[in-house]
């Protein structure tokens, strides 16, 4: 059971896939919008999908990250990591896909001192993620995936 978001302030949604990643994660952002009423939703994404971000109505800011979801540069992440804790995140939605783990994304939300931490999974990663909610053992299509995350 995910904790009440309805009393948060500053959430922020990581989609950093590709763009039809983040097309398949548009009807979730429209239930976050929904759930979270007032509070300002910040959507982390990739380069390519930067253009489909802009002309979403359910996000009120938009980042481009270049690092991916993976450890690549020490030093993207640990500026990354100081950008988020400026933040002050109440709330991070972290989205990914099929064979994809929430965990580096989360570590990285951490790091950063953001207290929620929501992502999906098959495997349990221990305390990185605040808020685990295990995959479904059948095959779902990404959007129902994503749904099922706020649920």
């Amino acid at each position: 059971m995910l904790p009440n978001l309805t009393n948060m302030q500053k959430v922020l949604v990581m989609q950093v896939g590709s763009r039809q990643d983040l097309i398949q994660t548009i009807p979730a952002l429209q239930k976050l919008r929904e759930l979270l009423g007032d509070a300002t939703i910040t959507l982390m994404v990739s380069p390519c999908s930067s253009e489909i971000s802009i002309e979403l109505p359910w996000v009120d800011e938009v980042f481009v990250y270049e690092g991916g979801d993976t450890f690549v540069d020490a030093e993207r992440e640990l500026a990354l990591i100081s950008k988020l804790r400026q933040s002050a995140f109440d709330c991070a939605v972290i989205f990914t896909n099929p064979g994809e783990s929430p965990y580096p994304l989360a570590y990285i939300c951490y790091l950063a001192g953001i207290p929620i931490r929501i992502g999906q999974s098959q495997e349990f990663g221990g305390g990185v993620l605040s808020e685990w909610v295990k995959l479904s053992s059948k095959e779902t299509h990404p959007v129902d995936k994503h749904l099922f995350l706020l649920t």
